[in-house]
């Protein structure tokens, strides 16, 4: 088999922060090399490097205090991304690309490397919708988070990390999605990535190799590594230590991991700080917590933790479409959001998703000569996603996070009758989409689907009302992981208030997805970045006095 040509060549040959920096000096400990157990003490230990605990390293180093990053997964940045699904699969994802719920109903695209999801997204990057702020002042108390109030952390953010309108070529993949939509009349618009000078490379899932994804990796860390911070790489958080009370934290104890990143060598590192903060991940964050026996008066630790349940449709098309190439989601629709009651029946947006060699292969359940038709076809094949809004109604609860008996997390997520018949119209819309946009084939993503595809729409939207939508039959994914941490003004109803403080712990805070009281029904960095940037903001003043907690730029 001939895989087309993937990509151009970079036009440009980056200047890589990290290997400057480590030259300069920099704070990087691989805890894999570590010789003995040691105990180290800061202001601020931020377990976590994505979204929350990238800005807020930077945030808080650029306030004046100590501070330290506590990254389970390797440090891996321009000049090691290659753009090979073999190498970054492994290195750079939870369990391998291969993280999935208890059930194995849905599988679970997770980020595992210094920078965390930002590092390895496709970049998108949203607002909070209105209705869902506005039930989350209804519901939770959150008063503070309205529109009018965040919209300026919004602005800040934006700013920081090159949020804006797409300007760029749409590739053939997104072209389906506008071209459909248009076709049958319904709305669609343009993302904004995080992107500055990018060249449309097409493999962000893997890591940028020219830095123009503005991820953690490459503003707000380099700038906290600049002004001292520390960064462990490969040591993962296990328990926190409590004082008699467990009113405060005293302490967080550390697994050094072996060079694969996978299991503990048998050092220990402690880590004191006067103050805490949790950015490790709606999965990862409440098992931390539970592993520790944190209190949890109310039964909210690990509850109501959401992802966004994703359905694919692909389509074969007699022209080329090239969904490995180009930035990777450029289009979308809330079609099927904006038109639904928030607290009814769970809508769903519509995005793309971009093709890979290895995702291709072992996505589809075909063998034989069917598989090879299929990636002999590689080239003329595009996919629509959908994630469907949960959380919004009385038997969308979501899903409990669990530890297995070694002590690593599990999500329990059963997925409601309503939540699966929004799956099955999702797909059905998908459907509609692909022949309007002018699919000669188009596959449903479901064990029991026709193997070779529908040849109309009339074929398809028939098969996809017949199909029995229960986990495991019908394929689904997620790369967006939620709640677990909620965040609310009454402690009977989350883990922490409204600041992100923990409800029991008085110098925990927790900064990422997990405080979500719900799904949000569009890609979560931006809001996990706005959020961030506000409690960080609070922390800084309110446990250190410091009035100037500003956002800094990025530095040579």
């Amino acid at each position: 088999m001939t895989i087309p040509q993937i990509i151009s060549k970079p036009t440009r040959k980056p200047v890589d922060p990290w290997v400057v920096g480590k030259r300069a000096g920099w704070k990087v400990i691989d805890a894999s090399t570590l010789t003995a157990d040691r105990t180290v003490t800061f202001d601020v230990a931020i377990i976590g490097t994505g979204a929350g605990g990238g800005l807020t390293a930077e945030m808080l180093a650029a306030s004046g205090l100590k501070v330290v990053l506590i990254e389970e997964g390797p440090l891996k940045s321009s000049s090691d991304f290659n753009m090979k699904e073999s190498e970054a699969y492994p290195q750079m994802y939870q369990e391998n690309l291969a993280r999935r719920t208890l059930d194995g109903g849905v599988g679970i695209l997770q980020g595992r490397t210094v920078g965390g999801g930002t590092t390895v997204n496709w970049a998108t990057s949203f607002r909070t919708s209105a209705p869902v702020l506005e039930h989350w002042q209804r519901i939770f108390g959150l008063t503070e988070y309205t529109r009018a109030k965040m919209d300026p952390w919004f602005a800040a953010v934006e700013k920081r990390l090159s949020i804006q309108p797409w300007g760029g070529q749409i590739n053939g993949n997104n072209a389906i999605l506008s071209t459909g939509l248009s076709r049958l009349g319904l709305s669609w618009n343009t993302i904004s990535p995080n992107v500055k000078g990018c060249a449309a490379l097409g493999y962000c899932g893997l890591g940028c190799p020219i830095n123009a994804k503005q991820s953690m990796l490459v503003t707000s860390l380099p700038v906290a590594m600049s002004l001292g911070a520390t960064l462990y790489t490969r040591l993962r958080a296990q328990t926190y230590t409590f004082n008699a009370a467990k009113t405060a934290i005293t302490g967080i104890v550390c697994d050094a991991l072996d060079p694969a990143g996978l299991k503990p060598s048998g050092r220990k590192v402690t880590i004191k700080a006067k103050h805490y903060v949790q950015a490790t991940s709606a999965i990862n964050g409440p098992a931390l917590l539970m592993r520790s026996g944190a209190p949890d008066p109310h039964g909210t630790l690990g509850k109501r933790t959401f992802l966004h349940p994703s359905a694919s449709v692909g389509g074969l098309y007699e022209r080329d479409i090239a969904a490995h190439a180009g930035l990777p989601q450029s289009i979308y629709s809330d079609h099927y959001l904006d038109n639904v009651p928030l607290t009814g029946t769970p809508g769903w947006k519509l995005e793309v998703a971009p093709l890979h060699p290895v995702l291709v292969a072992g996505g589809p359940t075909y063998f034989g000569e069917q598989h090879a038709t299929l990636m002999k076809n590689f080239n003329k094949y595009g996919v629509t996603i959908s994630f469907v809004r949960d959380g919004f109604m009385a038997d969308s609860v979501g899903g409990t996070v669990q530890l297995r008996a070694d002590g690593s997390p599990g999500l329990d997520y059963p997925l409601s009758s309503t939540v699966l018949e929004s799956i099955r119209q999702s797909i059905k819309s998908q459907g509609a989409v692909h022949f309007a946009a002018g699919a000669a084939r188009v596959f449903i993503g479901h064990i029991d689907a026709a193997t070779p595809g529908y040849a109309d729409n009339a074929s398809f939207q028939a098969a996809a009302d017949a199909l029995v939508m229960t986990t495991g039959r019908v394929r689904l994914n997620s790369a967006h992981q939620m709640g677990g941490c909620g965040m609310s003004a009454d402690p009977t109803k989350g883990v922490v208030n409204p600041n992100g403080r923990h409800h029991q712990v008085t110098n925990l805070s927790v900064h990422d997805a997990s405080v979500f009281p719900t799904s949000l029904g569009l890609n979560p960095q931006e809001t996990i970045w706005a959020m961030t940037a506000r409690n960080t903001a609070k922390l800084a003043y309110d446990i250190f006095r410091i009035r100037n907690c500003q956002l800094t730029t990025p530095r040579d």
